[in-house]
């Protein structure tokens, strides 16, 4: 028996350094987890996201690791095509943190990371359904968040945001 074997892709960390000023795209956020920090001595929320740089690379990394708090606070488990800035913001203790700040509603941002999305097709970008999720809006507290659609018994819905679900409703309105 022969297989066909694939290499490994994705994984490693996001470091907002080498993204500073930069528009992101989180096309899935896989999960939020605590892991712990050595540094900190502690756990710290972290998420595996699928993150294209706009203005970078412009390549899809897939199952990359977010660990900084002013990131993985504005996402939420299941969450897709979340579009913001990596830049700086000062705590409250005065230090400097990364944060993914909103993106530019009035510029070109939304038009761009639409047009990287139909670069793609939908087969590479097609995200799990799940809530629509922007950098203007924190992910909700654990107990605020919905069950999943297989818990409840409930049939799933289609994410109107989703490519694949934007490509079909484009077909259909070609007939």
């Amino acid at each position: 028996m022969s297989f066909t074997f694939s290499q490994p892709s994705g994984g490693g960390f996001f470091k907002p350094a080498e993204h500073d000023g930069h528009l992101v795209l989180i096309t899935n956020c896989h999960k939020i987890e605590d892991r712990y920090d050595q540094f900190k001595a502690r756990d710290v929320p972290a998420a595996t996201v699928d993150v294209v740089d706009l203005d970078g690379e412009q390549q899809l990394r897939e199952g990359v690791l977010m660990t900084h708090g002013g990131l993985v606070n504005r996402l939420s488990p299941g969450a897709h095509m979340v579009l913001g800035r990596i830049g700086k913001a000062t705590t409250s203790s005065g230090f400097e943190a990364w944060v993914l700040a909103p993106f530019d509603e009035q510029g070109d941002d939304a038009r761009r990371a639409q047009e990287w999305l139909d670069a793609q097709g939908p087969s590479r970008t097609s995200a799990a359904p799940g809530p629509a999720s922007g950098p203007a809006s924190p992910a909700p507290e654990p107990a605020q968040q919905r069950p999943s659609s297989a818990a409840t018994g409930a049939p799933a819905m289609a994410d109107p945001n989703d490519p694949a679900v934007q490509a079909l409703l484009a077909s259909l309105q070609q007939k």
